[in-house]
């Protein structure tokens, strides 16, 4: 909470494990400036954290939230792309959040980061790990079974 007072919001960072990838996530963007909570998975857990705290600055200088927004100048020399978080992924993966605001759902966008050739986790030829970000705005239901779908179960 002190943190959120302070700073507007805390960043928090998850150490997957072995079988799932790192990730990090907002807590307090919503509190603070009424914009979506941000979240970005599978890099390692402290570039995720420095990217994501970028990211929320950007957003809270009036960047848009959009659906397919890019946002240059989080990562040097690439852009991400802003996607919505399904609400029903909330409590598995931002628990955090979820407890901070004693509800569900506040709104989340996803920071979806393309491979070293630029290309998007949709692109078959993206590298492996690329591709193997969630795809969090499907519902957990329609989301290919995976690492993702078995931590929300």
């Amino acid at each position: 909470m002190a943190h959120v007072r302070e700073h507007g919001w805390h960043v928090v960072g998850v150490g997957g494990g072995e079988e799932v990838p790192d990730w990090a996530f907002t807590v307090g963007l919503w509190h603070s400036h009424r914009i979506p909570e941000v979240a970005m998975f599978g890099l390692d857990v402290r570039g995720l954290m420095h990217w994501v705290g970028a990211a929320a600055a950007h957003l809270r200088d009036g960047a848009s939230t959009d659906p397919g927004t890019l946002l240059p100048d989080v990562i040097e020399g690439y852009q991400l792309q802003l996607q919505p978080v399904d609400a029903g992924w909330h409590r598995p993966l931002l628990g955090t959040a979820v407890g901070f605001y004693q509800r569900t759902p506040v709104p989340v966008v996803q920071l979806v980061w393309p491979d070293r050739e630029h290309r998007w986790p949709s692109d078959e030829q993206a590298s492996p790990g690329c591709r193997a970000q969630p795809s969090l705005w499907l519902p957990v239901d329609e989301h290919p079974k995976g690492v993702w779908t078995e931590e929300a179960a």
